[in-house]
């Protein structure tokens, strides 16, 4: 069994990163499909393709972002599944923490949270939860301070469920552009 790669393009400057869930996904047999790189961006369009979409929007691409998954190893449930994940996730933190610290030391370089999931284990103790409509919605929320969560840098949801398609979302595109410039 491999460990997906992470997937950034070494040649350009990473702009922003992704964060997925983790690996673990099952064909129709229920065999575990097992990826190259994270999102099986290559060679499975299905699982990068909406947020790629998003990306776009953001007048972002793959190419600009470093993509990754907090949890690196495969799971014996898909994540939605499984009641075990967030004790799982918890256990990565400081492990994608110096990951990305390593790549941009000033903590300046936000991370696009691909689920709810991942909000809620890297939201710091004590802070108040949205939902993701409060976060898509709102004019000052709309991002997760850097002091407020576990990886000490901005978060930014960028939900893979086609609810938070960017194309339905303009004023949230707008916000994150006019604040991060990317």
């Amino acid at each position: 069994m491999i460990t997906p790669s992470p997937y950034h393009n070494k040649a350009l400057k990473t702009k922003a990163f992704v964060l997925g869930c983790d690996p673990t996904a099952f064909d129709k047999d229920r065999n575990r499909i097992e990826f190259e790189y994270v999102f099986g961006i290559y060679k499975d369009k299905r699982y990068f393709a909406g947020i790629n979409t998003n990306l776009i929007e953001l007048g972002l691409s793959r190419e600009s972002v470093y993509v990754q998954n907090l949890v690196t190893d495969y799971q014996e449930k898909e994540t939605a599944k499984n009641d075990k994940w967030p004790a799982i996730a918890r256990q990565y933190i400081s492990e994608r923490k110096a990951e990305f610290d390593n790549i941009d030391p000033s903590n300046k370089i936000p991370v696009f949270l691909t689920s709810d999931l991942l909000y809620k284990v890297l939201l710091n103790e004590g802070e108040t939860l949205l939902s993701p409509a409060d976060l898509y919605n709102s004019e000052t929320a709309f991002f997760i301070p850097a002091e407020k969560n576990k990886l000490s840098r901005p978060l930014i949801p960028l939900y893979r469920h086609s609810a938070y398609s960017l194309k339905k979302q303009v004023k949230f595109v707008d916000r994150v552009i006019n604040y991060f410039k990317f």
